[in-house]
């Protein structure tokens, strides 16, 4: 797998085991928790270490990478963005998560690293859909989405739960032939 450069010497690159204390590092912060799905808080070394475990087989069994670690200029993990469970050529679509370390918020990192996945997706994994949900007090997520072309296509409604909560989300999606209108 190649890495994806980005501006100021930020890259994606795959996910592997040395990321493991960054991800328990930065997800200890529990803004990251409340805006993300499927991250568990408290956020373990357990939890990490599963994780990382399940994106090295994932990769082993796909034809391409479908999740990476966003990594600083020194290497170090301070995100991630991909499709954790699109298997590649099965499917035309593919649904878009990310989180970003609280110290990188508001720089726009997030923003080049989706248009970057995006262009990623639809010219390597065969996608022709991308989709993507955000809760709705996520303001700063939306944007990043919005400003990588996606299209808030519904709200639904009490659709996820968060802290024994049921709430909304914003649904949001890309199509590759949206792009190719626009270039």
């Amino acid at each position: 797998m190649h890495d994806l450069p980005l501006s100021d010497g930020f890259f994606l690159a795959s996910v592997d085991r040395r990321d493991t204390d960054a991800l328990v590092e930065h997800l200890q912060e529990r803004e990251i928790w409340r805006n993300t799905f499927r991250i568990p808080w408290p956020y373990t070394e357990a939890d990490a270490t599963t994780w990382v475990e399940e994106r090295i087989q994932h990769r082993i069994d796909q034809p391409a990478e479908t999740t990476f670690a966003l990594r600083n200029p020194d290497g170090r993990l301070i995100g991630v963005a991909g499709a954790d469970d699109l298997d590649v050529g099965t499917t035309h679509r593919a649904r878009l998560g990310y989180w970003l370390a609280k110290p990188y918020w508001g720089r726009g990192l997030m923003t080049e690293a989706v248009l970057r996945y995006v262009d990623y997706a639809f010219s390597e994994l065969a996608v022709m859909r991308l989709t993507a949900e955000v809760f709705v007090w996520n303001g700063a997520s939306a944007r990043v989405l919005q400003k990588a072309g996606f299209t808030q296509e519904g709200r639904l409604r009490k659709h996820r739960t968060n802290d024994g909560t049921l709430v909304d989300t914003l649904y949001f999606g890309l199509l590759r032939s949206d792009l190719e209108e626009h270039a």
